[in-house]
């Protein structure tokens, strides 16, 4: 893949251009930015430039065809190291960055990272997923940011700020990546095989992923559509608890299968679908003009039909929206560390209900 596909990110590519050209390389970058949208692509196609044998004239133009560059692809270069959260697990492993119990700081990120670079001239370490690094894993990794090995380059990829510990972001340099547009997202569909049940126009789906690859994924399966739909016909009566619907939240949650991990992404994809809606209801009371390119036509319908003609206070409707964002991303939060979905879930419709009427208790 070549730069010009990784599409939406000259700023990141122009930044390290620039830094490269200096040589002001710094040892620890944090990518941040919404799911599926490419950071990780642009981590590794970042890896394969500095990693390349061949290209000294264009520090950032891989020639695609030496050794290293093909081990970058294959992710069986020496000098590349690669951590994420396995699959049905909720946190990255200890052991991913100093070894099992056996092997404490004999093997791992913080082990191989200090090295002496076998063939590509540095050391580059990736650290996917890093939302899900807890406070153990963040301080396995406190003497390499503030020790880093010569020539080495540690990336972590998040979607926020506020989702790292303050350890990693005081230690990082923040490269912010934008979401893809609508048409970005429909040209890759179109272009590469990623979507296998076509049930739901590619279209549809383009204008439903919020920028994101893995979201049009994820909203490929029918029942994930349309569970996102029905959410957001509850979330616009301003009483989400109603009708059960808390129930339909587990049940969408506990069809992704038995395992806590599955059932667990389910719930957080639910608050993410909340808080896309909540940031909508902004645009819609403050009238703000925004690309149509980057906006879904049926929420917009949906929040001018609930709230397009308020008569509100619109800084007391801001602030409970305010409210609701950040209540869904506690829900986030206590979904990562608990598995009692059930409470977890009926709390949070019936508290996002109480916020956006504007009031702390139940109406009696």
């Amino acid at each position: 893949m070549a730069w010009n596909e990784i599409l939406n990110h000259e700023p990141a590519f122009e930044r390290f251009q620039r830094s490269i050209d200096r040589n002001r390389l710094a040892n620890t970058y944090l990518f941040v930015g919404p799911p599926g949208i490419g950071k990780r692509t642009f981590a590794l196609k970042l890896a394969q430039s500095l990693l390349c044998e061949s290209n000294n004239d264009s520090p950032l133009m891989p020639c695609n065809q030496c050794p290293g560059c093909q081990q970058v692809v294959a992710a069986t270069h020496p000098d590349l190291i690669l951590v994420s959260r396995p699959a049905k697990k909720s946190i990255i492993p200890l052991e991913a960055f100093i070894g099992d119990k056996e092997h404490r700081r004999q093997e791992g990120l913080c082990h191989a990272i200090g090295l002496k670079p076998f063939r590509g001239g540095r050391k580059i370490a990736i650290i996917d997923d890093a939302d899900y690094l807890n406070q153990e894993g963040a301080n396995s990794l406190l003497k390499t940011l503030e020790e880093p090995p010569p020539m080495s380059l540690l990336i972590l990829i998040g979607t926020s700020e506020q989702r790292q510990l303050s350890t990693i972001v005081s230690r990082s340099q923040i490269v912010r990546f934008d979401p893809l547009s609508q048409s970005q997202v429909l040209e890759i569909l179109n272009s590469k095989s990623i979507i296998e049940n076509e049930d739901i126009p590619l279209t549809e789906l383009a204008n439903a992923s919020a920028g994101s690859l893995s979201t049009a994924a994820l909203l490929s399966d029918s029942d994930c559509f349309e569970f996102r739909r029905r959410l957001f016909q509850q979330l616009a009566t301003k009483d989400p608890g109603q009708n059960e619907f808390a129930k339909a939240i587990i049940d969408f949650a506990e069809s992704a299968g038995k395992e806590n991990s599955l059932r667990r992404d389910r719930l957080i994809l639910a608050a993410d679908f909340a808080i896309t809606f909540y940031r909508q209801w902004i645009l819609t009371i403050t009238q703000a003009q925004v690309d149509p390119d980057r906006v879904d036509p049926y929420l917009v319908n949906i929040t001018q039909e609930a709230f397009g003609d308020s008569a509100e206070d619109i800084n007391q409707t801001l602030d409970q929206v305010a409210r609701c964002i950040e209540r869904c991303s506690d829900m986030q939060r206590q979904v990562r560390s608990n598995a009692g979905f059930a409470n977890i879930v009926e709390t949070w419709v019936r508290e996002l209900g109480w916020i956006s009427r504007g009031t702390t208790t139940p109406a009696v």
